[in-house]
């Protein structure tokens, strides 16, 4: 599924630094760090000791120094990628690595692919797919929590469960197949009861793993949490206050917010994205209406609304067409400015939103902000702690594999309990396998594999 080529990249970030990292990956490595690796006494190096640090010079083509360096060999098949491996540090700078990745391909490297080390890690069986995908997940983990549950999965649990089921599935498929190849043999009543529970033990666990999905791809993608209200109704200062800073502008004028102003914040541990809307309202300007409506649509597609509204004035049409609009949508009922005497009615919003939380703010004075963050938290991920959880689902596309697991083993249980011919419980059996091994790679098409590792930057 790849070129046997060797490959070699840049793999710390670009600009400046104490040290940079070229990776050199392939059959070819060792020829091609003989080629541009030195002694510091500026003899040719003859031996490459495995996973031991050594002080050397790179140089060019024409022989000449291009940096101070120091190198490791990690010999095949125990290197990250299953290949034989050299890593050279040098010193940061964009100048000074590229010199030494240009030595490096004139030697005869190719220059890697965006995450082609960690394919060639997945391909060569140095890790299952959760495994690959878990990196580029640490990566780019925005949360402290974020980052655990990634690690988890780089570590291996995902996939443990995973091959747990698919070993339980297989050792239900051998003797119904074994029936179909030796039909003259019936599958006794015994092993049906067995595969049945078997069955429903598998489809608990699978169940389990679906249950926390939400909240673990809330994780991994960040939720959308979009502030509404009618203009001037604090949205932007409350924005700023969960911020902690000063992002939005805030002024008297109605209309101030035109367009909407997202950030991504961390809010109790979990990677929320921000978003500012303009005041909702009817108004003929056209820049201010586009405005109202992309809000609209954004509202549409929110994990969660905070709907702000005046607790020091009486409710208006502006907040009674919101209301309206937010019905049956994911809101927080936020009162604002209860650093002035309360004028608000209540009632009209127990009404409207009698399953809504309601919280009492000073966007002002930054009142109940903390009360708010903790509350957002247990809308989005709920009151129990993630950090305990040993495995998490975390991307859309495992959540879809089980669900369609699922699926094909209640047909196999029904089939078990309603003695399906031994052909059609295969048939489910091996569907229900192709599915889970969508996530850890054991069937997935090469397609889904080079869009994965598309995503990773070049280095990885």
């Amino acid at each position: 599924m790849y070129e046997s080529t060797t490959i070699a990249a840049i793999s710390t970030p670009p600009g400046e630094g104490g040290i940079g990292i070229v990776r050199i990956s392939g059959a070819e490595a060792l020829t091609i760090g003989a080629k541009i690796l030195r002694h510091p006494s500026g003899k040719t190096i003859a031996t490459w000791p495995e996973r031991q640090v050594r002080l050397g010079i790179v140089v060019d083509q024409a022989g000449e120094p291009v940096d101070e360096v120091i190198y490791f060999y990690f010999r095949a098949p125990r290197s990250y990628t299953g290949e034989d491996v050299l890593e050279i540090q040098g010193h940061g700078g964009y100048q000074n690595l590229k010199k030494i990745l240009t030595s490096i391909l004139q030697a005869g490297a190719r220059l890697a692919e965006p995450g082609e080390f960690t394919k060639r890690a997945f391909l060569n069986g140095r890790l299952d797919l959760t495994q690959a995908e878990a990196v580029i997940d640490l990566i780019r983990a925005r949360t402290d929590l974020a980052q655990k549950v990634a690690l988890k999965q780089l570590q291996g649990r995902l996939a443990q469960v995973i091959k747990e089921q698919e070993e339980k599935l297989l050792a239900l498929l051998v003797p119904i197949e074994a029936a179909l190849d030796f039909p003259e043999d019936e599958v006794p009543d015994l092993q049906r009861a067995r595969a049945l529970d078997e069955v429903s033990k598998v489809r608990r666990r699978l169940e389990q793993l679906l249950a926390q999905a939400e909240r673990g791809i809330i994780l991994r993608d960040a939720a959308t949490v979009v502030i509404a209200g009618r203009p001037n109704v604090g949205k932007s200062s409350l924005l700023n206050q969960l911020l902690g800073e000063e992002r939005a502008i805030v002024t008297p004028i109605p209309g101030t917010t035109r367009d909407f102003v997202a950030e991504i914040v961390d809010l109790e541990g979990v990677p929320v994205r921000l978003i500012d809307t303009a005041g909702v309202r009817q108004i003929d300007d056209p820049v201010e209406k586009a405005g109202v409506e992309k809000a609209r649509q954004l509202m549409d597609g929110a994990d969660l609304i905070l709907a702000i509204f005046d607790a020091a004035t009486p409710l208006t049409p502006e907040d009674h067409e919101l209301i309206r609009f937010l019905s049956g949508k994911p809101a927080l009922i936020i009162l604002n400015k209860t650093d002035l005497p309360v004028k608000v009615r209540l009632e009209p919003l127990w009404a409207a939103f009698p399953q809504a939380h309601f919280l009492s703010v000073s966007a002002l004075t930054g009142a109940g902000i903390g009360e708010l963050k903790a509350l957002v938290r247990q809308e989005l991920i709920g009151t129990e702690g993630l950090e305990e959880q040993p495995v998490l689902v975390t991307r859309v596309r495992h959540k879809d594999a089980i669900a369609e697991a699922l699926e094909l083993l209640a047909l196999v249980q029904q089939g078990l309990e309603e003695e399906w011919s031994e052909d059609l419980l295969a048939v489910n059996l091996r569907a229900a396998l192709q599915a889970l091994g969508q996530i850890s790679g054991r069937s997935v098409s090469e397609e889904i594999i080079n869009e994965i590792f598309a995503q990773f930057c070049i280095g990885k």
